[in-house]
């Protein structure tokens, strides 16, 4: 056996064992980028899942609020119907109560107040339920519908419930009187009604009423 012979066995060892080495180690990092890729594809199914969940309690939750939203404002309109009712039958009353003091001579058909006015008390009556009066036919009327206005939050689609409740007040306001209201009272739910339908139809805004909404 030659010495070049015996030399050479050593190189050729090496030279495999580095070969080997090397396909083990490139075999580790596509074995290791593998488990990688898929330890990404579950984390992203994870993720759409949790999405899913969420979206669903979400949407459950759109649900309830909905539902919540649906009964706060039944009751809004339950509550802003009474209050115009309410405010309908005080200003009437009032109105028929000057009225009442303004005809003393009708006290027999009215009641006891006119009697018992004293004569300035009863100019200021006369004065009041006038044309142009505080509490005449124009001036009761635009209050109560810068009133309706007002409950309505400017919503013309609201008119003709505002418009239910005011005939409603004048209903309630005639009751407590024990009798039909005076003429002036009639008159003013007349105005009302027609200027509330003049403001669902556009032809009149609530800036018409500006001086009532402060």
């Amino acid at each position: 056996m030659s010495v070049s012979s015996i030399s050479g066995t050593p190189q050729t060892y090496e030279t495999t064992t580095a070969t080997a080495t090397a396909a083990a180690k490139e075999a580790q990092q596509k074995d290791t980028a593998e488990k990688s890729t898929a330890a990404e594809k579950n984390t992203s199914k994870d993720v759409v899942y949790e999405k899913s969940n969420t979206t669903k309690k979400d949407s459950a939750n759109q649900i309830y609020n909905r539902d919540s939203i649906i009964s706060k404002l039944k009751a809004d309109q339950k509550s802003r119907a009474d209050s115009m009712r309410g405010l309908v039958q005080k200003l009437l009353s009032k109105q028929a109560g000057k009225f009442n003091i303004a005809n003393q001579n009708l006290s027999t058909i009215f009641g006891e107040a006119a009697k018992n006015a004293d004569p300035e008390t009863i100019k200021k009556a006369q004065e009041d339920i006038s044309e142009d009066g505080y509490w005449g036919v124009n001036k009761t009327s635009d209050r109560l519908v810068s009133m309706a206005i007002a409950l309505s939050g400017g919503d013309t689609g609201k008119a003709d419930e505002m418009m239910a409740a005011i005939q409603k007040g004048y209903d309630k306001a005639t009751a407590a009187w024990g009798k039909d209201l005076p003429d002036i009272s009639k008159r003013t739910l007349e105005a009302t009604k027609q200027k509330m339908e003049d403001w669902k139809n556009g032809k009149t805004t609530a800036q018409d009423y500006a001086d009532y909404l402060s």
